[in-house]
């Protein structure tokens, strides 16, 4: 018996896949990026209590979405002061490295598997 998938029904399972992968990556990995600690306060930033993980530093395990995530929020809010007024700590200083590391590359590549055709 074959089993034929439509293309919303793949695209669903997809996006279900990529999420549940990031939760679990996320909480194996360590070192998550937490974008929800302060969207009660949309005119300041909260400390990050980890500093990036493998999803993040590693380009072999890095997660796309949550990389993505991270971009969104300091291409947002990165330039923003701390809530409480305190200074970055050396998690926030990390955090702030590498999304200048990534977004600062001078090379450009593409993706592993995707070639140019002329």
């Amino acid at each position: 018996m074959r089993l034929h998938i439509t293309r919303p029904a793949f695209a669903g399972l997809y996006v279900l896949s990529a999420l549940a992968l990031t939760a679990c990556g996320s909480a194996q990995n360590g070192g998550a990026f937490d974008s929800r600690i302060d969207s009660e306060q949309p005119h300041c930033r909260a400390h990050q209590s980890h500093s990036p993980g493998v999803a993040y530093t590693d380009p072999k395990q890095r997660n796309t979405l949550a990389v993505l995530t991270m971009l969104k929020y300091y291409t947002a809010k990165g330039t923003q002061p701390f809530c409480d007024g305190k200074p970055a700590t050396r998690h926030d200083t990390a955090w702030n490295h590498l999304h200048a590391d990534l977004t600062t590359s001078t090379t450009v590549r593409a993706p592993a598997g995707l070639h140019r055709h002329n």
